[in-house]
């Protein structure tokens, strides 16, 4: 594979040192390891290599990979999710938390303005937040299959919908994208956009509609009638 391929990978990812499972996308997999979820969507991803889709150390055994391939290999803290940082455990005042009427207690994570933060421990008013990634400093382990590699502009550009979960029906022609969705969303439709112009041979300019309802259709087809004013009697004669 080459930077800019297009390609859709199975894999399960372990902590090595303890052989504990943070993500997979294989259903049976989840089943296995009793992580399986009946809300989740299981099934091969999409990753544009050298777009940062995936971890670098993944990324790197995924350039020397061929489609249907599969590898296990085991990926170091800087190829990984980094170094833990010790000055990116904080401590903080438990009315920070109050404030905002959440109850904090070891182990919560929370979604906050600096990032996600775990709570490691509340103490005396005070409460002890970890803002590293929950895989910093961690070797992991990784098993991969390649399962396809996709290649047209209207396969690339409807994987890259499906990846933000966004029902669409997409057209390609004369190098545009005209992708049409039930909903405005201006956040995803930013990044399609700059992610295509980037990274997808074929497609220059992107457009993205919101399709018209039954009853919008309906109203534009009622065009008010044009009235006539009644004439006085002397332009009449």
């Amino acid at each position: 594979m080459n930077k800019g391929d297009w390609v859709k990978i199975n894999y399960l990812g372990r902590i090595k040192a303890t052989g504990e499972v943070f993500d997979l996308t294989n259903e049976e997999d989840a089943k296995k390891n009793g992580l399986h979820d009946e809300k989740k969507k299981y099934g091969p991803v999409l990753v544009i290599l050298g777009a940062g889709f995936i971890m670098p150390g993944v990324e790197k055994h995924l350039m020397e990979m061929k489609t249907g391939e599969k590898k296990s290999f085991d990926v170091t803290p800087a190829e990984g999710a980094g170094a833990r940082k010790p000055e990116l455990i904080r401590v903080v005042s438990i009315s920070t938390f109050t404030k905002k009427q959440i109850n904090p207690f070891p182990g919560l994570v929370l979604q906050t303005d600096s990032g996600n933060c775990k709570v490691l421990a509340v103490s005396g008013g005070r409460v002890r937040v970890d803002y590293n990634h929950p895989l910093a400093g961690k070797e992991l382990a990784y098993d991969v299959e390649i399962t396809e590699q996709i290649k047209t502009p209207k396969e690339r550009v409807e994987e890259l919908l499906d990846y933000y979960r966004v029902p669409a029906q997409v057209s390609v022609a004369a190098k545009k994208a005209t992708i049409t969705v039930d909903e405005t969303h201006k956040f995803v439709e930013k990044l399609v956009t700059e992610t295509l112009k980037k990274w997808c041979d074929g497609v220059d300019t992107v457009e993205m509609k919101v399709k018209k309802k039954p009853e919008d259709k309906k109203a534009a087809e009622k065009k008010p009638e044009a009235k006539t004013e009644a004439k006085p009697e002397a332009e009449k004669q």
